[in-house]
């Protein structure tokens, strides 16, 4: 009897815990804790309170109103954080390879081999491409994510 009991509230606890940002969620309107984006920011309420900085070059930000929110809300955030990192490290392979441009050219720059550079400076271009359409994903999955937030949030009166 003693486990039995045991056992049902550590899983009370579990699900009670999990469940603290839903009901801290339903206590806040909508003007007070919507969720956008200003001036590479992520603000909330009228008031603009600044919940994440949105400037990083090598990781996004985590941002625990959307990663303790609902399922929905959770699976974007999640994707954004993922392609946000993906596409960090395409720019930053990108950025490599125009370095190693210049490098080559800088270096030696009366030789005849210029098809290293030139080589190193076409791959670099699908890369770079290659990350900025990652990060154009994970910024939709962002806003898909503050979009499944805000919907949850109950309206003024």
């Amino acid at each position: 009897m003693k486990h039995l009991l045991r056992s049902l509230l550590i899983v009370a606890l579990a699900t009670s815990e999990r469940t603290l940002p839903a009901r801290a969620q339903a206590l806040c309107s909508y003007d007070q804790c919507a969720l956008r984006l200003h001036r590479g920011s992520l603000v909330q309420g009228l008031g603009g309170t600044r919940v994440a900085r949105l400037r990083g070059w090598f990781s996004a930000p985590r941002i625990d109103l959307l990663e303790n929110a609902g399922d929905s809300t959770r699976q974007h955030y999640l994707a954004f954080r993922a392609l946000y990192h993906q596409g960090a490290k395409f720019r930053t392979a990108s950025l490599a390879l125009v370095m190693a441009t210049a490098i080559t050219m800088l270096t030696n720059p009366h030789a005849n081999h210029y098809y290293v550079p030139l080589g190193l400076a076409v791959v670099s271009i699908p890369v770079g491409n290659a990350g900025y359409e990652r990060t154009i994903e994970a910024w939709d999955h962002l806003q898909k994510a503050m979009w499944f937030y805000n919907r949850d949030l109950p309206r003024s009166p």
